[in-house]
């Protein structure tokens, strides 16, 4: 699987929506829950796919990449749900805070940087 950058750093995204609609969490664990079981079904381990930097130590990004790649059905239900999640987690966040979480992903590529 090929390590493309990341655009956009969802786990400061994350942060910012749980401290802005308590509901948020529960819908996201949900997700979550339903790659990590993909992952097991598919045997994509984590160490599979290090991360890039500590501060990425607990991204998704990287299973759910190569989950696409290798379930049919995995890539179908993130077709439908990944949009979803999207909105809703976009509806609670700035513009200004996606360009900084945009600027965290291109920082967060150097090993060395651990800020979160």
């Amino acid at each position: 699987m090929s390590s493309a950058p990341c655009k956009i750093c969802t786990i400061r995204l994350e942060q910012l929506c749980y401290q802005r609609a308590w509901w948020f969490r529960a819908f996201r664990e949900v997700l979550a829950t339903g790659i990590r079981l993909f992952a097991l079904v598919y045997r994509v381990r984590p160490d599979d796919h290090p991360a890039r930097s500590p501060m990425c130590q607990s991204c998704l990004r990287f299973r759910k990449s190569a989950l696409k790649e290798r379930s049919q059905l995995f890539e179908w239900l993130d077709g439908l749900l990944n949009p979803v999640f999207n909105a809703l987690r976009d509806a609670l966040l700035t513009e200004a805070e996606k360009d900084q979480a945009r600027a965290l992903a291109i920082r967060a590529e150097d090993p060395d940087f651990a800020r979160r």
